[in-house]
């Protein structure tokens, strides 16, 4: 008789642990993980052709990143013409130690360039994802629309779902 009951008090005992476990792992995934902008960086943007491009690649975030608890955190900066992909890209990096990289975040050379990292856990991971704009060519067919002006959109999600 002794028994069963045992081994139904330990069977109570793990699960409240267990809830308790996936109570703090949930509510830890419920804020978006705050990153900083990389050195240089500015939130006001100068006045340009750019506008709408750059706006369409902070709706792509917010979409690609909006999820069953919520919207994400999407922030966008100007960035030094100087910078390059790498900077940026490990900037961000960085500030998100032991994260795990999504898919290929080499420079192709192209215009846009797109990174994502997410949370090392089983539970709700959370998601960072980076675009990289930057000019075209001189010389290009589009060179004439922002031709000095590299933008970076940062957009961080609530974790959600099993990984």
């Amino acid at each position: 008789m002794r028994v069963p009951l045992v081994i139904a008090g330990a069977a109570v005992v793990l699960a409240a642990a267990a809830a308790t476990v996936a109570g703090v792992r949930w509510t830890a995934a419920g804020e978006p993980v705050s990153v900083a902008a990389p050195p240089g960086a500015s939130t006001v943007l100068p006045e340009g052709a750019y506008e709408t491009v750059v706006d369409n690649r902070a709706a792509e975030v917010s979409v690609d990143l909006r999820n069953d608890r919520g919207g994400p955190e999407v922030d966008t900066y100007a960035m030094p013409p100087a910078t390059d992909w790498e900077q940026v890209r490990s900037a961000v990096a960085g500030q998100l130690d032991g994260w795990r990289q999504v898919g290929n975040c080499a420079d192709t050379g192209e215009r846009r360039v797109r990174c994502s990292w997410s949370e090392p856990t089983r539970w709700w991971p959370r998601t960072v994802q980076i675009v990289f704009l930057r000019p075209a060519l001189p010389g290009d067919d589009q060179s004439y629309e922002w031709p000095d002006n590299t933008f970076l959109v940062i957009g961080s999600a609530r974790g959600t779902g099993l990984s």
